[in-house]
């Protein structure tokens, strides 16, 4: 449904940009360079997210859910086909800095630029999901509430999210209790917002 309704361009070609003119010089250190691209994927998934719920409206959504036996199923689902998505677009940056990049990133270095474009991507969709139609009304809303989520997460130092993790990606390699925290964040926001929004969107319907 994304598919057809090309609503995926514009996030997917946001990220792509932003990956392009990062990489121009492929020197340096690669670690804030991930962190960049790590901090856009965010955008970009919480992006996908609105745009795949956004893209059928009430009634096509009640069809499906009867298909798929419960809100909180659907919700779940579309979840996991946005975090599918953005895994993909996550890969291209670390493969791209894996192939190109001198000097060569090492192995930690890379396995920390996919956990961190994965925890984005997950908290993206997590912070996403209450502000698209199954909860707010109208698109400019979703844009609104949604932006200042992102930037909250990603710019203020008080949310313990994924802002550490970024922070210490501009200066050194994050150690692995650092790394298996922003993890455990990531996927219990995404969890805790599938839950919640399921059920608070199937009692806004009731």
């Amino acid at each position: 449904m994304l598919g057809h309704s090309q609503r995926y361009l514009a996030p997917v070609l946001l990220h792509v940009g932003v990956v392009g003119t990062l990489h121009q010089d492929n020197r340096g250190a690669v670690l804030p360079v991930f962190a960049v691209t790590a901090g856009s994927l965010l955008v970009v998934a919480g992006w996908l997210t609105i745009a795949l719920v956004d893209v059928e409206d009430p009634v096509q959504r009640m069809v499906t859910q009867a298909h798929a036996g419960s809100p909180c199923r659907l919700t779940a689902s579309a979840s996991v086909a946005v975090l599918m998505c953005s895994a993909a677009l996550g890969a291209v940056p670390v493969v791209w800095s894996a192939l190109a990049h001198d000097p060569r990133p090492t192995g930690p270095e890379l396995l920390t630029g996919a956990l961190a474009h994965l925890a984005c991507a997950a908290v993206g969709i997590g912070l996403a999901l209450p502000c698209s139609r199954l909860l707010v009304n109208g698109l400019g809303r979703s844009l609104v509430l949604s932006a200042v989520l992102f930037a909250t997460v990603l710019l203020a130092r008080w949310v313990p999210l994924v802002f550490p993790l970024l922070h210490a990606m501009n200066s050194e390699l994050p150690g692995p209790a650092l790394l298996g925290w922003t993890g455990l964040a990531a996927s219990a926001v995404l969890a805790a917002s599938v839950l919640l929004t399921a059920k608070a969107a199937a009692r806004r319907v009731g």
